[in-house]
């Protein structure tokens, strides 16, 4: 692969690492935000509300998280790719 190509695709990801790093903490806090909604209500549907929308922003966490993982380990593959270029 040429050497500015990789560069490219390197900044790219990095672009994408950084919305995740902003995104993951929002996920976690909106999932917060929804469980004390949960548990501060008194009717049952409402709280049975906000916990399915604590949970969906769990999984959006999850995702997220899964999407850094994939993410740093393709920036690796790319740098060492760049170092033997």
């Amino acid at each position: 692969m040429e050497e500015k190509k990789i560069k490219e695709q390197i900044k790219e990801l990095e672009e994408r690492m950084e919305a995740l790093i902003i995104a993951v903490p929002k996920e976690d806090a909106a999932y917060h935000f929804y469980l004390d909604l949960a548990h501060t209500t008194q009717h049952e549907g409402t709280r049975k509300m906000f916990l399915k929308l604590a949970d969906q922003e769990i999984e959006h966490k999850h995702n997220l998280e899964k999407f850094v993982e994939e993410i740093q380990q393709e920036l690796i593959r790319l740098k060492a790719l760049k170092q033997k270029g």
